[in-house]
This record gives structure tokens, sequence and C-alpha cells, in this order.
């Protein structure tokens, strides 16, 4: 499996170096956007993270159930979105934006984290909470996007068996999806206890 992986990613690497670019332009846009936020817009990020903070230390008021479902919706949505933008003739532009949009996100919070809690914990959190979901999350993410701009081309250009790469796609979001739902439980029941048993040093 490793192997095949691994051919796949050297078979299709021009398209992979464009996505992980793209999705590094999407961190540092994230990461320039909280450093230049109007006063009232770093307020409000303050308190979201100071709430999750709270929400860490007082964590027999978390509702892991509830943050299990709601993980495992953003992250289907966003697999789906993919697979159906890679189905249509429009849809490669629009899968370049959601990879930007995906790293933008995550830059976007990492930047937070670390301005609101400084580099020690901020970076600490980062690790706890972000890094091990992903780990698994953002792979599954990247294969399927590649895989729908290959689709998207194919369409495009009309030299693609429809039916057949429309297959492949759909059985690669579905991977996809199962991988994105061990990512969420990841998440809720493994980050999220790591995250608690750290709580006296954040």
């Amino acid at each position: 499996m490793k192997k095949i992986l691994l051919e796949y990613v050297l078979k299709n690497k021009k398209n992979f170096i464009i996505i992980i670019t793209l999705f590094l332009i999407g961190i540092s846009v994230g990461i320039i956007f909280i450093n230049n936020l109007a006063e009232s817009q770093k307020l409000e990020t303050i308190n979201y993270v100071e709430d999750l903070v709270k929400n860490i230390k007082e964590s027999e008021n978390i509702n892991r159930l509830e943050l299990l479902f709601l993980s495992i919706k953003q992250n289907i949505f966003l697999i789906l979105l993919v697979w159906f933008l890679g189905c249509t003739i429009i849809g490669g532009v629009f899968i370049y934006i959601t990879i930007i949009y995906k790293g933008f996100a995550l830059g976007y919070t990492i930047s937070a984290l670390i301005a609101v809690l400084g580099i020690k914990q901020g970076i600490l959190i980062v690790i706890v909470s972000l890094l091990l979901q992903n780990i698994i999350f953002l792979p599954a993410f990247f294969i399927l996007a590649e895989n729908g701009i290959k689709l998207y081309k194919g369409i495009y250009k009309r030299c693609i068996n429809l039916k057949e790469e429309v297959i492949r796609h759909s059985i690669i979001m579905l991977i996809a999806i199962m991988l994105s739902t061990i990512s969420s439980f990841i998440e809720v029941y493994i980050s999220t206890n790591l995250l608690i048993f750290l709580k006296e040093i954040i």
C-alpha cells in the first residue's frame, strides 16, 4: 500500500507540487491576515482563544459527541465539495481555491494561538491539537484534490473514459471520507485528551 501510494505521488508529482504550494500560500495568507487585523477583530480573536483555553481547563463541560459530529460534518463537507468540483467542467479553479482556503484556515488558527498565548504555549497547543489529525486528513485531502484536478482536466479536454474516471474519483472520495472520520475521532478523543492532560501548563 505504501509503495503504491508513493508511486502514485511520484507519477503525479507536478499536481502535488502545485497543491502543496497553494496550501502553503494559504497558510502564509492566514498568518499575514491575522497580523494585520483591525483592533475589533483582534479582540474577537483573543476572546475566541481565551474561551478555547477556558473550555480546556473546564474539561468536564466538553461535549465530545457534539464536537465529534461537528468535526466529521466539517471534514466531510470539504471532501464532498472537492469531489463535486472535480466532476464538473469548471471545477478546477475552485479546487485550487478550496486548497488555499484550507491552508488559510490552518495558518489563521496557528497564528492566532501563538499570537494570543505566546510562542511556547501557542506552539505546544498547535502541536497537540492540530498535528495528529492532520497527519491523516491532509494527505487524503491532497490526493482527492489531485485526482479532482486530473478528472477536471480530462473532462475539459474530453480525453478520458468519463464513467471510469468518475467511479475512480468516487472511490478515492469514499476512502477520504473514511480517513477524515478517523481524523475526527483522533481530534476529539486523542488530541482533546492530550490538551486536557496538559491543561495545567496552558
